[in-house]
């Protein structure tokens, strides 16, 4: 049987407030997500021999392979009679805060849905996805969201185009790290999803509550947060490392390439509405 082909996205976190803390230690969180058109390549051969199987071909997996989220999410669909193995070709940075572990698994359960005909719905991947990671669940649904909780809460929601320049300065961040040196202070006032009608306003005045902790112990990121923030509105994504520029129409994107900062890979993306995943043909 031949390969196939799905595209897994990456996402942005267009803002980030940390509106508590839950008794098990987790944060609520708050944020819009975004699809944007940077996606690592996964390709899947499945075959139906009365073997269970599973192989995965992941460059980006340098320790066990048990722990890589695509084997996992293997493990928790894929039926006994079933081998599939798995190539993956890595594009969104690891580690950059652009959600490409969590899009690899959350595109390896819809593939293996739809190429094993299962007929899950996608609030049964989604409640799959959950059990492996916080942002899996976003990427089973096929629309931009209002993000709740520890990310299960889903509002699915409509932006408007956009364009950014995502940079990412060739640093690694820890999750864990970030949250356990966070402390929860001065956190953000709430935002209730039903009484929001303008998300440009939102997107453009609300920032990432992370920030300072973030910068505090990162000083490539901070040089080049500060430096995108010469040319207008710029973020962490996350609990980064990626920054993005949201561009507009008067800033010279080229200008804003030709002086960053050293070691810095980038990528001018666009907003996507939809989850590219489901567009692969079968």
């Amino acid at each position: 049987m031949a390969y196939v082909k799905f595209k897994s996205p990456a996402k942005l976190n267009l803002f980030l407030n940390v509106v508590g803390r839950k008794p098990d230690g987790y944060h609520n969180l708050q944020s819009i997500f975004t699809f944007v058109d940077l996606h690592d390549e996964l390709f899947f051969q499945i075959e139906k021999n009365g073997l269970r199987k599973i192989t995965v071909n992941n460059p980006t997996v340098h320790t066990s392979f048990f722990d890589d989220l695509i084997y996992k999410a293997c493990e928790h669909i894929l039926p006994k009679e079933y081998s599939i193995d798995i190539k993956v070709n890595k594009i969104i940075p690891q580690g950059g805060g652009l959600g490409g572990g969590s899009s690899n698994a959350a595109t390896t359960l819809i593939a293996i849905n739809q190429l094993c005909q299962l007929n899950m719905s996608q609030k049964q991947l989604a409640d799959v996805g959950v059990s492996l990671g916080a942002d899996i669940p976003f990427f089973i649904h096929n629309k931009n969201a209002f993000v709740e909780g520890v990310g299960e809460k889903i509002t699915p929601i409509n932006l408007k185009p956009m364009q950014f320049l995502i940079c990412y300065p060739c640093v690694n961040i820890s999750t864990k790290e970030i949250f356990g040196a966070f402390k929860l202070t001065n956190k953000s006032k709430e935002l209730k999803i039903t009484a929001l009608s303008n998300y440009d306003e939102i997107i453009n005045t609300q920032g990432n509550d992370l920030e300072d902790y973030i910068l505090d112990k990162n000083i490539k990121i901070k040089q080049l947060l500060n430096y995108l923030r010469r040319f207008g509105n710029a973020k962490i994504t996350g609990t980064g490392s990626s920054c993005f520029l949201i561009l507009k129409e008067n800033i010279d994107v080229e200008a804003v390439i030709k002086e960053l900062p050293t070691d810095t890979v980038f990528f001018k993306s666009r907003s996507l509405d939809h989850n590219v995943a489901y567009n692969s043909s079968l």
